[in-house]
């Protein structure tokens, strides 16, 4: 079980929050952002003289399914990070005002 933000050491929310932030940036460079371009590859109208490719609407929409699933995930790393860089913000706070 995992303790609450509150009760973690500044050093331990450091740590998480430096991990978290790998996570995401993995995550955006290896999945989001290459799953975005090869929709923009399969979508993007092609100029005259090159061969057409017949994509099917199914196609199209398992892409955007994957893109969609895919962004719900950024989004709640990014919230998770959010709340770690919240709570160091809060603990530095408490130190500087000496509580």
């Amino acid at each position: 079980m995992k303790r609450a933000l509150s009760q973690l050491t500044l050093r331990e929310m450091f740590s998480d929050s430096e991990r978290l932030a790998s996570e995401l940036v993995e995550h955006l460079e290896r999945g989001f952002i290459p799953m975005n371009e090869q929709m923009i590859r399969l979508v993007r109208e092609l100029p005259d003289g090159v061969e057409k490719r017949r994509v099917e609407d199914i196609t199209v929409r398992n892409q955007a399914e994957e893109i969609l699933k895919s962004d719900q995930f950024t989004q709640e790393l990014f919230e998770k990070l959010d709340q770690y860089l919240s709570a160091i913000d809060q603990s530095i706070t408490r130190i500087i005002d000496g509580e």
